[in-house]
C-alpha cells in the first residue's frame, strides 16, 4: 500500500504542472485595468485651486492691473470662478462690481479699435460679470457692425492716396518708423483705427491732422479719446518712436463714484530702448485726482526702441462710459 502511495504521487505532481494558470492571469487583468485609470488625463487647474487661492491670484492680479488681460491671467476671470464657488460672497462681488465699468471702458474702444476678436472676449467677460447690464444690447450691436468696418477704411485709404506726399507722412513715420514718406498707401487705413491707446480706456496719442482735406477717422464717442493739439508740442519726425505696449490706468474709484471727467498731460523721455522714465507731470484738469494714476500707467508705456533717447508728451484722458 505504501509502495502504491509512492507510484501514485509522480502522477499527481505532473498533473498539478499541467494545470492552467488562472490565477496567474487574474492579477495580469486587474492590472491591465490599472493601467488606464492611472492614464487618465489630469485633473484641469480651475478643479485644484481652491477658492482661497483664486481670491490670491485675483488680488494679484489686481494689484497689477490686470483687471481683464491677458486672457486667462486678469482679474475679472479669477473673481468669476470664484463666484461661481461661493455666489454669496460679499467681497468677492465687490470687487466684481469696482472692476465692471473699467470692463465696460475696454469692451468700447476695443469696438473703436475694430478689433473683432478683443471686443468678442471683452464682451462675453462683461455678459458673465452681469447679465443684466444696460450697455450689453449697444455693444452687441456694435460687434454685429464689425464686418462692415473696412470700408470706410479703404476709403480713407484712397483719399489718402490722392493727397500730397508730405500730408500723410506723419502717418506713415508713425506705422514704420523712420521709414520714407512714399510707405506703401496700405500702412495708412491700418493706423486709422489706432488714433486713441490701445489697451488705455482714454491715454491717446495722436499726431495733428496736417491739412483740412484729409478725412477724420473713426467718430469717437465721450468714452474714448480722440486725436486733440496736445501732442502737436512734440517735434514731430520721421524717426518719431512707435508706440508698442500700452497700459491702462486705474479710474481714481472717487472719481468715479462722483462721475468726474478729467485729464493729465505728461513729459516723459524714452530711453534708447524704448522704456520710459523721467515722468513729469505738467498739467491736470482737474488738479490732483487723476495725477497719481497717470504717473503710475506712463512707467509702464513701451515706445519702438531708436537708440537714443528722446523727449516726449503725451495726454491720459479719463471718460467715463455713457450711462
Amino acid at each position: 500500500m505504501k509502495s502504491r502511495g509512492y507510484r501514485i504521487l509522480p502522477v499527481l505532481l505532473a498533473l498539478g504542472a499541467c494545470q492552467p494558470t488562472p490565477p496567474v492571469a487574474a492579477p495580469d487583468a486587474q492590472a491591465s485595468a490599472i493601467v488606464p485609470a492611472a492614464a487618465q488625463p489630469a485633473v484641469s487647474p480651475d478643479g485644484v485651486i481652491d477658492n482661497s487661492e483664486l481670491q490670491r491670484l485675483a488680488s494679484q492680479a489686481l494689484q497689477a492691473n490686470r483687471l481683464y488681460a491677458p486672457a486667462g491671467d486678469n482679474a475679472v476671470e479669477f473673481y468669476l470662478a470664484a463666484r461661481v464657488r461661493r455666489p454669496d460672497d460679499a467681497a468677492i462681488r465687490a470687487a466684481l462690481t469696482e472692476i465692471q465699468p473699467y470692463l465696460l471702458i475696454a469692451t468700447e474702444q476695443a469696438l473703436e479699435r475694430r478689433d473683432g476678436a478683443e471686443a468678442a472676449r471683452l464682451f462675453e467677460l462683461l455678459r458673465r460679470l452681469d447679465p443684466q447690464a444696460p450697455a450689453l444690447p449697444r455693444l452687441q450691436a456694435g460687434l454685429t457692425a464689425l464686418p462692415a468696418a473696412p470700408e470706410p477704411a479703404q476709403a480713407t485709404a484712397d483719399t489718402q492716396a490722392r493727397l500730397p506726399p508730405q500730408d500723410i507722412s506723419p502717418q506713415a513715420g508713425r506705422s514704420q518708423g523712420p521709414a520714407p514718406t512714399s510707405a506703401p498707401v496700405a500702412s495708412a487705413p491700418a493706423q486709422v483705427p489706432r488714433p486713441t491707446a490701445s489697451e488705455t480706456p482714454n491715454a491717446a496719442m495722436a499726431s495733428p491732422p496736417p491739412a483740412p482735406a484729409l478725412p477724420p477717422p473713426e467718430p469717437a464717442r465721450a468714452a474714448v479719446a480722440s486725436p486733440v493739439a496736445a501732442p502737436a508740442r512734440m517735434a514731430t519726425t520721421s524717426s518719431s518712436p512707435r508706440l508698442l505696449q500700452d497700459a491702462q490706468p486705474r479710474y481714481p474709484l472717487p472719481a468715479l463714484r462722483n462721475r468726474v471727467e478729467g485729464e493729465v498731460e505728461l513729459a516723459f523721455v524714452i530711453r534708447p530702448d524704448g522704456s520710459v522714465g523721467d515722468v513729469r507731470l505738467t498739467a491736470a484738469r482737474p488738479q490732483g485726482v487723476f495725477d497719481a494714476a497717470a504717473v503710475a500707467v506712463a512707467s509702464r508705456w513701451r515706445f519702438e526702441a531708436t537708440g537714443r533717447a528722446q523727449s516726449w508728451q503725451r495726454t491720459v484722458r479719463f471718460r467715463l462710459p455713457p450711462q
